[in-house]
């Protein structure tokens, strides 16, 4: 014996069911990071690269964010001036959630301090970075290395 049909309306109901569970699990999901602009400070000058917030907090946990590149240097000016006036107002980096307005695309040597292990070292240079990835490698370091004793110049590595 054969089942009768199922009525238009509940199959009509069962696939919106199963379209609303399978919408609310993609949207949990989420959409990819969107890229950013991710600024990195040392001392008077900065360096920015294409970024997802999450790989520029990364990189400075402590940064703050902002909506638009202006907003972004329009506090770097702040901290420049409060810093020529001798004011303690650190320089900063951070994440702007808009495209860079020009990211750094030459490419260099970039030099890591030599290693504390009491042996006077050369210092390690890879060659093939932007200063912007240089730096953020360097802010990395966990060794006791300072990041501070990182160099980088434009062209190739130097023996």
């Amino acid at each position: 014996m054969r089942e009768a049909p199922t009525p238009l309306s509940r199959r009509f109901g069962n696939w919106c069911a199963t379209a609303i569970v399978v919408t609310t699990t993609l949207a949990a999901a989420g959409a990819p990071p969107a890229p950013g602009c991710c600024c990195l400070a040392q001392g008077g000058s900065y360096v920015c690269g294409e970024k997802t917030q999450a790989d520029c907090l990364a990189l400075q946990p402590a940064a703050p964010t902002f909506p638009k590149l202006t907003d972004w240097k329009k506090a770097w000016n702040e901290a420049a001036a409060a810093s020529k006036a001798h004011e303690a107002k650190p320089m900063q980096g951070g994440w702007i959630a808009e495209s860079c307005e020009k990211a750094e695309a030459r490419i260099g040597c970039c030099c890591f301090p030599p290693p504390l292990t009491g042996a006077r070292g050369q210092n390690d240079c890879k060659p093939g970075l932007s200063e912007f990835d240089c730096r953020a490698e360097c802010a990395l370091l966990r060794d006791g290395r300072q990041p501070s004793g990182c160099t980088w110049t434009v062209g190739a590595c130097r023996p």
